[in-house]
């Protein structure tokens, strides 16, 4: 587990503030700490990585997928990870492959029934994991104050995306 760091040494660079780096190095831990929680949670209970439960929620949210789209959304594993993890999961008989009737070239990835129960299962511990390590340790006005911040950062990497590439 990660231990509590010491303030950073500000690099040499005069692009950001000491406060600016500090809150980068703030919003990493917070990230590194609690991940790391809530992985060692699953992996005793369940086995199952965050990030294998990770693709489990996308899933949720909207099945079938094809492996692309579901990467693309991912946090927490790059996309050549992703596809290794699907493969994990659908070897493992909670995720099925199935033919993209549009694109017979794609497959879909959707729960198996197995897979459902499982994630609803695995589901209320990482709920419980989630309000012990990141949720308790906060107040409301904090939990408003990362929404808008997440909000403001999803805006510009949309506007980033949609820049056209500088020549």
């Amino acid at each position: 587990m990660a231990s509590t760091p010491k303030r950073p040494t500000h690099t040499a660079a005069q692009l950001i503030t000491p406060d600016q780096q500090d809150a980068w190095f703030a919003l990493l831990f917070a990230h590194a700490t609690v991940t790391e929680r809530i992985d060692e949670i699953l992996q005793e209970r369940f086995r199952l990585s965050f990030s294998a439960f990770e693709i489990f929620c996308r899933l949720h949210d909207e099945e079938p997928q094809s492996v692309r789209s579901l990467a693309g959304q991912l946090v927490s594993i790059s996309p050549t990870r992703a596809s290794r993890v699907v493969q994990d999961l659908v070897d493992a008989g909670y995720l099925r492959r199935g033919a993209d009737q549009g694109d017979g070239r794609k497959s879909l990835i959707s729960f198996t029934r197995e897979g459902r129960r499982y994630a609803e299962k695995v589901s209320r511990v990482f709920e419980q994991a989630v309000r012990d390590h990141f949720i308790a340790p906060l107040d409301d006005d904090d939990i408003a104050a990362i929404a808008r911040i997440w909000d403001k950062l999803k805006v510009a990497q949309e506007a980033d995306l949609a820049a056209p590439a500088a020549s």
